[in-house]
């Protein structure tokens, strides 16, 4: 997750500006950590807002999608004039 990501998380939320400013200024000093963050959005005031899932929305690591074969049958086709 990038300091963008997070900023963006942070605003779907409906943390004020301040607040996010803030927590993107600890996350600079502790590194992205969705635990303290959670923390520290709980003594301002807020929600955690990654202990939800979130942010494995977020990564594009996996795909819940199968491989998917676009003409399955091509090598079996064949022309046959009767």
């Amino acid at each position: 997750m990038t300091f963008k990501d997070l900023e963006f998380v942070l605003e779907l939320n409906g943390i004020m500006k301040r607040d996010i400013e803030q927590i993107l200024d600890f996350s600079k000093k502790n590194g992205i950590d969705k635990e303290q963050i959670d923390d520290e959005l709980n003594k301002l005031g807020y929600e955690k807002i990654f202990e939800n899932g979130l942010d494995d929305a977020l990564d594009d690591d996996d795909d819940d999608y199968d491989h998917i074969e676009k003409f399955p049958h091509r090598h079996k086709f064949s022309e046959d004039y009767d």
